[in-house]
């Protein structure tokens, strides 16, 4: 409670000296968010650097077998991009009311991933007994009959390696199938790409 409270305070008094410095911002009216990651404050902003160029993995535009993901899942989820990514986490990751989750493979994750989002890799869906683990962390509670209650279901924030990528839409498939709430979930389609092709703050873990 005292860190949120401190965390609180510093975004405050910063706020009133950022727009002058930041040349790069998010929006308008906002130059950045404190998030929290691994018990940490992070300051997820833009790369200031007006000249900076992507390079590696993730500014390659063609990889083979993979196909371009639709904006429109046509199955209740909501597909969202990185302002309301942005928004989620500071409103409902930062006080434990929702998660980012990173569905890419745990390697890909330890390197860099986006503050606070929490690993799941997409395998794990094929794993009855693991995925029955996460529907009870994520707040689904199973009947006697083997049928889950989502009355107390976390908002979710799912993505993986880019709109070419497709382990987000099978993260969600496997959730949706098995009872979790659509309206619980939404797709960060742009994924670790476009958060990197904006220059935005990532982490290592």
């Amino acid at each position: 409670m005292k860190f949120r409270l401190l965390l609180a305070v510093l975004t405050a008094a910063v706020t009133l000296y950022a727009g002058q410095y930041d040349k790069v911002k998010i929006t308008p009216d906002m130059s950045y968010v404190y998030i929290y990651h691994k018990g940490k404050a992070v300051k997820v902003h833009r790369i200031q650097d007006t000249k900076h160029k992507l390079t590696g993995e993730y500014a390659k535009t063609y990889r083979p077998g993979q196909y371009i993901q639709p904006i429109n899942l046509k199955n209740g989820v909501q597909t969202i991009g990185e302002v309301e990514v942005l928004k989620f986490m500071k409103a409902k990751v930062n006080e434990q009311q929702g998660m980012l989750i990173d569905v890419r493979d745990r390697e890909h994750y330890k390197k860099e991933s986006i503050p606070s989002a929490v690993n799941i890799p997409a395998k794990i869906r094929q794993n009855d007994i693991a995925m029955n683990k996460i529907f009870k962390s994520l707040g689904m509670e199973q009947r006697d009959d083997g049928s889950w209650d989502a009355s107390r279901a976390m908002d979710l924030v799912i993505y993986c390696d880019g709109i070419w990528c497709k382990k987000s839409t099978e993260m969600i498939g496997t959730l949706l199938d098995r009872g979790y709430p659509a309206e619980k979930i939404s797709y960060y389609r742009g994924g670790f790409q476009m958060w990197k092709i904006l220059g935005f703050t990532t982490v290592r873990n």
